[in-house]
């Protein structure tokens, strides 16, 4: 049984919630991905991109919360996971651009050569191109990776096993896009994972109630 200590950081129920609904939503974009017409302008393109979106947006919550579960005893692990922490979000805005341009180009192509003349003339623009579309996107995933590492613990919520399916997850999804429903899902594992153990632990801390009374 794994005990909190007085003054110990724990995570808010939106935190806990976001561990399970963002990756919940990446890995349905991912299946509304495989179901549709990839590359062409309509319901799946639309409804896809708005899973995605709104999956990254719950990342911020995400991000945060680790960072609180962040222990103040060690001061390089608590500096670690709050540059970590700033680098993903960083990363988390560029991500949020990118769905929100696709997003765009969706409602305004007609079909798919219009979709491709859309997007080129975006990503023409080299400070877009760099930012939104190749090392932006890469700082997600790299705070992500890092902000987890540091909070790497035998007795804590975020434990090496949920190290190694975040970065299986990442890995997988960057093999090819079709296997997005799998990186969601091995997101969701790890991070679910995170909010039970920390929801336990503050369950075990709360007092018994008439404890410590004698008749």
């Amino acid at each position: 049984m794994t005990h909190l200590a007085p003054g110990a950081p724990a995570l808010t129920p939106l935190s806990r919630f976001c561990l399970i609904a963002g990756p919940a939503l990446i890995a349905g974009y991912g299946i509304i991905r495989l179901l549709s017409d990839s590359g062409t302008p309509g319901p799946g393109w639309t409804a896809g991109h708005l899973a995605l979106f709104c999956g990254l947006a719950l990342f911020g919550p995400v991000f945060l919360g680790l960072r609180r579960l962040a222990p103040a005893g060690s001061p390089v692990r608590h500096r670690v996971a709050a540059v970590s922490s700033v680098v993903a979000l960083a990363g988390l805005a560029a991500s949020l651009a990118q769905a929100a341009i696709d997003l765009v180009v969706g409602f305004r192509a007609a079909d798919g050569p219009e979709m491709s003349d859309l997007f080129e003339q975006v990503q023409s623009h080299a400070a877009v191109h760099l930012v939104v579309y190749s090392a932006g996107p890469l700082l997600f995933y790299a705070g992500l990776v890092a902000l987890v590492a540091a909070l790497v613990s035998r007795r804590g919520p975020v434990t090496g096993w949920t190290l190694a399916a975040i970065l299986l997850g990442i890995v997988v999804m960057g093999v090819s896009l079709d296997l997005m429903p799998v990186g969601g899902m091995l997101f969701l594992q790890a991070l679910a994972f995170v909010g039970r153990t920390d929801r336990a632990r503050v369950a075990d801390a709360q007092p018994v109630r008439g404890a410590g009374r004698h008749g």
